[in-house]
């Protein structure tokens, strides 16, 4: 007898089991495929393993006065980042083993609220907590085309490549390999790239991307690919684009068939799996957690609903509160943003940043959004490291902090933060490196 189940070992899951762990219940965790899902598997770690490959690259290669010759062997690349995907997807497996997890491999069925079915064994529990991560959309009639597995798996660098999707991963993606020397396309329905993040942070990767060379198509639906060599893209509007590879990148849905979660009866919210604030579905006793339960489909937002779905389940009264939420888009620059607009924004510029300019990098904005009363209520920031920064502005939002005490904050010299600094400076008239 189980106090949890745990259906699926990614950030959610695994994050559930561990703090279930951490309070000495008795849990068991289910995966159908390897410990850490999708996002330390197939997306998060290996996609952010290129990302950096290709920065490092392109910093020398676009540094004034140097001169380089180089050579990707991707296979190695490739042993290099499932060795290190591999140490630490080991870790997360050997922290539930400390924490007394029995690990199940295999697919996990529902059988009902108390009783999911693995292999041929039956676990009984009292709780469950759906964990099961999403998939990506695929279309009919678009073939031949690679997902986030295949495209973190190459062995080379493609000369060419056709994304189909601007969101935020065909944007990071393409940016990556521009940089590794493949001509890249990107085609968006949307009428810009990343749709629903602010346009004033987008237009600083709009900009970049332009200097990267890559080519941006808007406003255009694919309507299908066929394959003899190359693959060919036919659009709505008749033009027909050639690469080498396609990769579709369109969105995620999430995962609830195959397991029985049929037999449950849960409310869903479209394809989701309904949740109230508990992260407690329509059946009491189970819980679903992570990109199952509701967008946004983020790691983090896993790992946080891990602790509030392991909290009540252990008796602990917790509700999630999502106002401080950081995003983040691993572009060039990157872009992060947390909280939301108030009635008031700053607008600090990477080119006043000290430290931005020694890594050759001017292009951004460090926006905070305050109120009327000077209180933060968010920020939006297109700069090198913005990944690292939201933080700041999150803890500030979770504090009901006001940009002056940001601003009153000693910041280390030079630093990329400064520019978080004195753009909290711009609320009350005083930043230093620039003129309002």
């Amino acid at each position: 007898m189980y106090d949890a189940v745990v259906l699926g070992a990614g950030p959610g899951g695994y994050a559930a089991a561990i703090r279930l762990g951490q309070r000495k219940k008795k849990v068991a965790i289910i995966e159908k495929d390897k410990i850490g899902g999708e996002c330390l598997n197939y997306g998060c770690i290996p996609s952010k393993a290129i990302i950096e490959l290709a920065n490092s690259i392109n910093y020398l290669k676009e540094m004034p006065g140097v001169s380089i010759n180089y050579n990707v062997d991707m296979k190695k690349w490739q042993e290099w980042k499932w060795s290190m995907i591999n140490k630490l997807t080991g870790g997360v497996e050997l922290l539930l083993k400390a924490y007394g997890v029995d690990i199940f491999r295999g697919t996990g069925y529902i059988q009902d609220k108390n009783h999911v079915k693995v292999n041929d064994k039956v676990l009984e529990t009292d709780s469950l907590v759906i964990a099961t991560g999403s998939k990506p959309v695929s279309i009919n009639g678009i073939n031949d085309v690679m997902y986030n597995r295949e495209v973190l798996d190459l062995d080379h660098i493609p000369s060419s490549i056709v994304i189909i999707g601007g969101g935020y991963i065909g944007v990071e993606i393409g940016i990556a390999l521009a940089k590794l020397g493949s001509k890249v396309t990107i085609v968006e329905m949307m009428p810009s790239i990343l749709p629903g993040t602010d346009n004033e942070l987008v237009r600083h990767v709009v900009r970049r991307m332009s200097q990267l060379g890559i080519n941006v198509i808007t406003g255009r639906k694919v309507l299908s690919t066929a394959k003899n060599g190359e693959v060919t893209v036919k659009l709505d509007d008749g033009q027909e684009l050639r690469a080498e590879k396609v990769l579709m990148t369109v969105g995620r849905i999430p995962n609830t068939e195959g397991f029985g979660l049929e037999n449950l009866k849960l409310a869903m919210d479209g394809r989701f799996i309904k949740t109230d604030s508990r992260k407690m579905t329509s059946v009491k006793g189970v819980y679903a957690i992570g990109d199952v339960s509701g967008q946004p489909m983020l790691a983090h937002k896993a790992y946080y609903e891990a602790d509030i779905a392991a909290d009540n389940i252990c008796g602990i009264d917790s509700e999630v509160d999502y106002r401080a939420m950081p995003y983040v888009i691993y572009s060039d620059p990157e872009i992060a943003y947390t909280g939301v607009k108030g009635a008031k924004s700053t607008r600090f510029p990477v080119a006043a940043n000290g430290r931005s300019l020694t890594m050759n990098e001017n292009i951004g904005t460090f926006n905070i959004y305050y109120d009327e009363k000077g209180i933060v209520t968010g920020a939006g920031i297109a700069a090198p490291h913005a990944s690292e920064l939201i933080s700041e502005i999150s803890l500030a939002v979770e504090s009901g902090l006001m940009a002056m005490d940001i601003g009153l904050t000693i910041h280390p010299h030079p630093t990329v933060s400064e520019g978080v600094k004195e753009s909290a400076e711009e609320v009350y008239g005083k930043p230093l490196h620039f003129k309002l």
